[in-house]
């Protein structure tokens, strides 16, 4: 995406802080500092409808420090290598694949099960983070009737081609 549609250096610590606090809580539930943060850090016009998956994406990329420097790579390919790594077993393929089938709500149940994700991607390599805007860009279609975003993750997470451009392209 070539327009950032947040930027986290206008927050304070706290307000970073308050958004990592509240990783894994749906918007309707998060604590009005977090959403404050969020508001705050915005830079781009984002619909009403679509708020509450940016603002998870946002509050899982404040889960990196801002020294970190990471690496940025598409969740759906980070996805990928955890799948395809040769000594991973069977219940670590299916985390990458079995929350495919729920459906984004204000429940929260898909959210905490990404969120788990993401945490266990940032202890294990926190030089490498998820592209936060295109995962905040893939949730708020996520519940599209053709299921276009499922497709391209499964597309992704089980093709062998480790260049997934035209994934991405054939979405958008």
């Amino acid at each position: 995406m070539p327009d950032h549609k947040w930027d986290l250096s206008r927050l304070s610590a706290g307000e970073r802080s308050a958004l990592k606090r509240n990783a894994g809580t749906m918007m309707n539930a998060a604590a009005a500092d977090a959403i404050e943060g969020f508001y705050r850090a915005l830079t781009a016009k984002v619909h009403q409808y679509e708020e509450p998956a940016w603002f998870a994406a946002l509050c899982m990329q404040c889960l990196w420090r801002e020294n970190d420097n990471p690496q940025v790579r598409s969740f759906p390919e980070m996805l990928r290598t955890i799948y395809q790594n040769p000594d991973a077993t069977e219940s670590s393929r299916k985390k990458c694949t079995g929350y495919l089938d729920i459906i984004w709500g204000n429940d929260g149940f898909l959210l905490g099960k990404i969120c788990s994700l993401v945490r266990s991607m940032r202890s294990e390599n926190a030089a490498v983070m998820p592209d936060f805007e295109e995962l905040a860009d893939d949730l708020s279609r996520w519940n599209h009737p053709d299921r276009l975003i499922q497709r391209k993750w499964l597309r992704i997470i089980c093709s062998n081609n480790q260049n997934n451009e035209e994934e991405k392209e054939n979405v958008d």
